[in-house]
């Protein structure tokens, strides 16, 4: 297995490198990777139990540990860079605003055969030993990336207007509730459905602007 790699991009294609794939010295002894589903509970007066609703899937979450060491830890290195120079490189890539793309980078992570498309979410540095002159000799440092997937690759997997995958909706000017059921669903009827899972008094005045959660509804 090769070594770790972290590429960063200006887009959210991942076609436009900003910054050129840095390898890490020493590979994560063990990567996490984290999956979710997020749920809405459809809360009716007297339900000891009401049913869980899926909403949409949680961005997937990628983390890992890695380590800076010039100490005696790593002698097969033969051109061991200073420890906060390898940090500055990597927080190049992960934290650092992209003028370009006017945002921190999206990142490209491969290791064997993982690869992971994301952007950061935290990095922790804790630096553990230092020379006589406080120069870091070591660093410890805790990688959580978040999942990215980019509107064109999502239309590849679903489609907007299928009622099959929940999604949240603003309500234009001049339409109403019922017409918006019946262009996702085909069934201005499943309004009544939609007003009880937005929590919605009635349906009839709702102003324009105004998110609505749209779930997978089946006919009553």
């Amino acid at each position: 297995m090769g070594k770790m790699t972290i590429t960063a991009y200006t887009d959210s294609d991942f076609n436009s490198e900003c910054k050129s794939a840095l390898e890490l010295p020493v590979n994560p002894a063990k990567v996490k990777l984290t999956k979710g589903i997020c749920y809405a509970e459809d809360k009716q007066l007297g339900s000891l139990n009401g049913s869980n609703i899926y909403v949409r899937y949680q961005p997937e979450i990628f983390s890992f540990d890695c380590l800076f060491d010039m100490t005696n830890a790593m002698e097969d290195d033969d051109e061991k860079k200073p420890v906060h120079d390898a940090v500055d490189e990597l927080e190049e890539r992960l934290y650092d605003y992209n003028t370009e793309g006017h945002r921190p980078s999206f990142v490209k992570v491969q290791y064997g055969d993982i690869t992971f498309f994301g952007q950061l979410k935290t990095l922790e540095t804790e630096y553990t030993q230092f020379a006589p002159d406080g120069i870091p000799l070591r660093a410890e440092l805790k990688v959580t990336l978040t999942g990215y997937c980019s509107q064109k690759e999502e239309k590849k997997h679903f489609s907007k207007r299928s009622p099959d995958v929940s999604r949240l909706v603003t309500l234009k000017e001049g339409q109403t509730l019922a017409a918006l059921c019946y262009e996702v669903y085909g069934d201005p009827l499943l309004v009544g459905q939609v007003a009880r899972f937005n929590n919605l008094n009635g349906y009839r005045s709702i102003p324009a602007g105004m998110e609505i959660l749209l779930p997978m509804l089946k006919k009553e």
